[in-house]
């Protein structure tokens, strides 16, 4: 044994003993997999340890069995045989659950998710999936274990994955793989000058202490009127845009021009202003003040920023009739790529030291998915200046209810409200605490009850209509960190531990390769659609399509071939009785088979009450008058009936079953048989009255 591979084993041992490993799809194909297999028996014999391989692995094996391409059809065979092998000799522990989607989701949530409690080490060789690992070690909210990538390489020992992923300063283990020929040395590049430092503000604890004292001004610019925007003339043209400190206006220059309200201007927003000044912000779509504005007096007014256009996302992007008009051919991934392009915008802000506070989807324009303006810069949290203002959906749950001028913001609490942000942007519209039979948003926010399930963990609270299907075609480890950052108890769901701006741009960064990709619609070709109709298909169940909307839903959830929903539905008409709308099911119609009802259920209850109960004119038996006869009757022009139904239709037949009945009753009383002529001269006009003088 040379010493390069005794030292290649020796760091491959060390990997294996320190860490929990994970083996994906591409490295158990590669060619040198086998001889990995070998080398790793032995230490995870000695060391009572298993390798770990979710089950989407096997499954991705199991159809790269039946590729059309030979080569990969050898190598899934020959990955089969050797876990095969592997799990004989029990070192192979197999993980996932059935939502689980495909193998690269499952690392990349399982790292995100236990970084913090385990030493892990992922074996791939998929240059993707190691950029996305490797960068949660990137995360500032909280310090982990650092996370491990490696690959096999030529010499069936474990290299570090390129060095392109390499952190600046960071030295390839010389003990990786045995040593290859020595290659002549090559001229040294030039060097690259440094990256300019990001210039940053300062991060406070404490408020400011200047107070809000009155600045003069004895003219305030309007359409027309020419300012000084450092000390260069600058011409207001029209106003465009107003709002409850200012007003917005176009100028002679590619810039526009806010100029503040009369009543709005003093020395704190003069200073906050040049605070925002003295460190430029030249991000594409961030709004942020170019130069301090005066009158022709020199008297503090407003600031000119860099023009904006677009619509506001809380008119558009959420509210999904405004969405499907404004943007009609907008998919899954359109939303997920504007989620990427405003991550972007907030992380160069926060690298800054700047803090939003505010995030209102009022102040977000959007024009397209790589096109998004922020506006109102002016309220940022800067240093010691605290945003003023917040939105209820937006404000984390320990600081709801506080006056948010009297004091300072966290990253934490900003880490909600970004979350929220991308919540609403997934469910086009939705808070992320809306629910049935909830709360007011306060308190739901405040108690942190989140209602959308992650796999049997749910309150069963989650709003009607399509918003499950949306929430059921997110990826698993998209919806593992909205719940554990919304439902209360979660690992990050407290202002210490939500997931960083940085984090979730990482998320929604590999969410939009894996739609690009293909990966993501392969289980349902749905999860590409912006607004789903059902909910995303099991792997486990059969489909079929509904004989009336020809949409795929379970086979086990249909009658006859049609879906529930289509079962629900049918022909609308009205209640022939009060108008109301009315609904012939396809169920009544087409299961049952039954035929429509001409009165709603209200009117049926209410014509068949009672509305009094009448006595017998000539047998004396109580019988019910309904609302419907009284109905009937009147619309005839008819009295209600005094006779009961035997009665009316004896006499109807010309019987004398009507005095046979009436005599019958006069003897059972003990009395003697009198005829109609003698009870009418006896004066008892009917048999109850007889009843009552013979009773008393």
């Amino acid at each position: 044994m040379t010493q390069e591979e005794q030292h290649a084993r020796s760091a491959l041992e060390r990997f294996i003993t320190n860490s929990i490993v994970f083996i994906d799809t591409c490295s158990l194909m590669h060619k040198n997999a086998e001889k990995l297999t070998k080398e790793l028996t032995p230490i995870l014999q000695a060391n009572e340890k298993k390798l770990i391989v979710p089950v989407r692995v096997v499954e991705e094996l199991d159809k790269h069995v039946n590729s059309p391409i030979p080569n990969t059809q050898e190598a899934a065979k020959r990955a089969i045989a050797l876990l095969k092998e592997l799990t004989v000799k029990k070192l192979v522990d197999y993980r996932g659950e059935e939502s689980d989607n495909f193998a690269d989701n499952v690392f990349y949530s399982v790292f995100a998710k236990h970084r913090m409690q385990h030493r892990l080490l992922l074996i791939t060789q998929d240059g993707d999936l190691a950029m996305d690992i490797l960068q949660l070690n990137d995360s500032k909210s909280a310090k982990g274990y650092p996370i491990k990538v490696k690959r096999i390489n030529r010499f069936g020992f474990l290299s570090n994955f390129r060095k392109d992923f390499q952190k600046p300063g960071e030295a390839q283990p010389q003990s990786a793989s045995p040593a290859a020929p020595a290659k002549p040395a090559r001229p040294a590049p030039p060097a690259r000058p440094a990256p300019p430092k990001i210039q940053k503000f300062e991060l406070r604890t404490e408020l400011t202490h200047l107070k809000e004292s009155a600045m003069a001004v004895t003219h305030l610019p309007t359409e027309g009127d020419t300012v000084l925007a450092d000390k260069q003339p600058i011409q207001l043209k029209e106003q465009f845009a107003s709002g409850g400190e200012g007003y917005v206006y176009h100028t002679n220059t590619p810039y526009v021009c806010k100029i503040y309200k009369k009543e709005k201007i003093n020395t704190y927003k003069y200073e906050k202003v040049k605070l925002m000044l003295k460190n430029k912000i030249n991000y594409p779509g961030i709004c942020w003040p170019v130069a301090l504005v005066t009158n022709q007096k020199g008297e503090f007014v407003g600031y000119l920023m860099p023009k904006a256009t677009g619509k506001e996302l809380q008119r558009s992007v959420f509210q999904p009739q405004l969405l499907k008009k404004r943007f009609p051919d907008w998919k899954k991934r359109d939303t997920v790529e504007l989620s990427v392009t405003i991550l972007k915008m907030i992380k160069h802000l926060h690298d800054r030291n700047i803090i939003l506070g505010d995030i209102n989807p009022m102040n977000i324009l959007v024009v397209s998915p790589k096109e998004v303006y922020f506006v109102d810069t002016d309220s940022y949290q800067i240093e010691g200046f605290p945003c003023p203002v917040g939105t209820i959906n937006y404000t984390a749950p320990e600081i709801q209810r506080k006056p948010f001028n009297t004091f300072l913001r966290t990253f934490g609490n900003e880490s909600f409200a970004v979350a929220t942000l991308l919540f609403m942007l997934m469910l086009p519209g939705k808070p992320p605490y809306s629910q049935q039979g909830g709360a007011n948003p306060v308190d739901n926010i405040i108690k942190m009850d989140f209602s959308y399930p992650l796999g049997e963990s749910s309150n069963q609270k989650a709003p009607d209509g399509p918003w499950r299907f949306m929430w059921s075609h997110l990826p698993y480890y998209i919806k593992s960190a909205f719940y554990t950052t919304f439902r209360k108890g979660e690992e990050g769901s407290t202002e210490q531990n939500r997931m960083t701006t940085n984090e979730w741009l990482g998320k929604m960064i590999h969410y939009l390769g894996l739609l690009d990709s293909g990966k993501f619609g392969e289980q349902d070709e749905m999860s590409a659609v912006l607004f789903p109709t059902r909910y995303k298909k099991n792997v486990n169940l059969e489909y079929v399509r509904c004989s009336i909307c020809g949409e795929e839903v379970p086979e086990d959830s249909t009658e006859q071939g049609m879906c529930k929903s289509c079962l629900k539905k049918g022909e609308i008409y009205h209640c022939s009785h009060c108008g109301k709308e009315m609904v012939y099911t396809n169920y009544a119609k087409k299961i049952r088979k039954v035929k429509r009802h001409t009165m709603c259920p209200d009117c049926y209850s209410h014509m068949n009450e009672v509305a009094y109960t009448e006595y017998c004119s000539d047998c004396g038996t109580a019988f019910p008058i309904t609302n419907g006869e009284l109905e009937f009757y009147k619309k005839k022009g008819y009295e209600a009936p005094k006779r009961c139904k035997p009665c009316r239709k004896a006499a109807k037949n010309g019987s004398r079953t009507r005095t046979n009945t009436r005599s019958n009753t006069e003897q059972s009383l003990g009395q003697a048989t009198p005829s109609s002529a003698h009870s009418s001269r006896s004066g008892f006009g009917t048999f109850l009255e007889l009843l009552d003088y013979i009773l008393k």
